[in-house]
C-alpha cells in the first residue's frame, strides 16, 4: 500500500504512455526527406512532452526484430499501456512487418496492435513497402495492410476528393481551413463492413471513402490511423499539416476520447532521444 501511494503521490505517470516515431527513408516521390525530417519535429514540438518517453527511429534502426525499433515496439506489446507508434514517413520497414508478406501472421506490429495499442500512418498506402537503405524494398502491396488489418481492407486511388466533416472540425482543426482537399489512398469503408473495426471518418467523398480516418478494433481495442495519405513531396512548411493533424490526433481524439492516457503533467519536459536519423 505503501508503494502504491507513493506511485500515486508522484503523479501516477508509471502508467502514462509511450511514443515512438519511425522517421526513416521515405518513397520520394510521396514525401522528401527534408519533409519528413520536419514533420517529425512538428510532432517532437507537438506531444513528447505528454508522454512518458518519446524516441525518434530512422536510417539504421529499422531492419529485422533484432532492430531498435523493433526491440522498442516488441517491449511495449503487451506491457499493460497503451502505447503509440508514429510511421512519420509513410513506410513500413522489416523490423515491423519483413517484405514482401514474409510473416502475414504474427508481425511485429500486428502483435503490438492485437494487444490494444496504437499505429499512426501518414503519408503512403499503410504497409505497402519499405525504403530502408534508400532503395524501395520488394513490395507488399496491398495485401501488407489486409494482413495487419486481419481484414480485406483497401487504399487504392478512388475517389479522392474528400470534404472536411464534422468530426475532422472538431477533432483536427488543421483542416477547417481546406474543406475540400485531395488525397492519393482513400479507405474504402465498404471493405471493413462486418468486421470488428470501428471506424471514425474527419473527411469523406461520397459513403465509402474517407480520409483521414481511424479504425480501432471492438474486441482487440487495437487503434490504426491513416492520416492524410496523400503524394506531396515538397510542400511549403505553411501548407504542409501532416505533422500538425497527428498531434491533433493524439490531443483530440485518442486522449480527449480516453483511449489513451498521457502524462498527469503534460507542461512537463519528457524523456526524448534520437535514434540515428541520416539524410542523403
Amino acid at each position: 500500500m505503501l508503494i502504491v501511494g507513493a506511485i500515486f503521490a508522484g503523479g501516477g505517470s508509471a502508467w502514462a504512455a509511450e511514443a515512438a516515431v519511425y522517421a526513416g527513408p521515405p518513397n520520394p516521390d510521396w514525401i522528401s526527406t527534408a519533409s519528413v525530417e520536419r514533420e517529425t519535429q512538428d510532432i517532437e514540438d507537438g506531444i513528447a512532452a505528454m508522454f512518458q518517453s518519446f524516441t525518434i527511429y530512422g536510417d539504421g534502426d529499422e531492419e529485422g526484430r533484432d532492430s531498435p525499433l523493433a526491440k522498442w515496439t516488441m517491449e511495449r506489446t503487451d506491457n499493460g499501456v497503451v502505447d503509440v507508434l508514429i510511421l512519420s514517413c509513410g513506410t513500413m520497414p522489416s523490423g515491423l512487418y519483413p517484405f514482401p508478406n514474409a510473416e502475414p501472421d504474427g508481425s511485429v506490429i500486428e502483435e503490438f496492435i492485437d494487444h490494444g495499442n496504437v499505429v499512426i500512418n501518414i503519408v503512403d498506402w499503410f504497409g505497402y513497402m519499405s525504403y530502408e537503405g534508400h532503395v524501395r524494398s520488394a513490395e507488399n502491396g496491398g495485401a501488407g495492410a489486409q494482413n495487419i488489418f486481419d481484414a480485406p481492407i483497401d487504399f487504392n486511388s478512388r475517389s479522392n476528393v474528400m470534404k472536411v466533416n464534422d468530426n475532422g472540425r472538431k477533432y483536427l482543426p488543421s483542416l477547417r481551413d481546406l474543406e475540400e482537399f485531395t488525397t492519393d489512398r482513400p479507405w474504402h469503408l465498404e471493405t471493413l463492413n462486418g468486421t470488428p473495426w470501428e471506424v471514425t471518418t474527419f473527411a469523406e467523398a461520397g459513403p465509402n471513402d474517407a480520409d483521414p480516418a481511424v479504425a480501432k478494433h471492438s474486441e482487440t481495442g487495437g487503434i490504426i490511423a491513416c492520416l492524410m495519405q496523400k503524394a506531396w513531396p515538397n510542400p511549403s512548411a505553411q501548407d504542409d499539416i501532416r505533422g500538425e493533424l497527428v498531434v491533433e490526433f493524439i490531443e483530440n481524439w485518442l486522449a480527449g476520447e480516453g483511449h489513451i492516457t498521457l502524462s498527469v503533467d503534460p507542461t512537463g519536459k519528457a524523456s526524448t532521444s534520437w535514434g540515428v536519423l541520416k539524410t542523403r
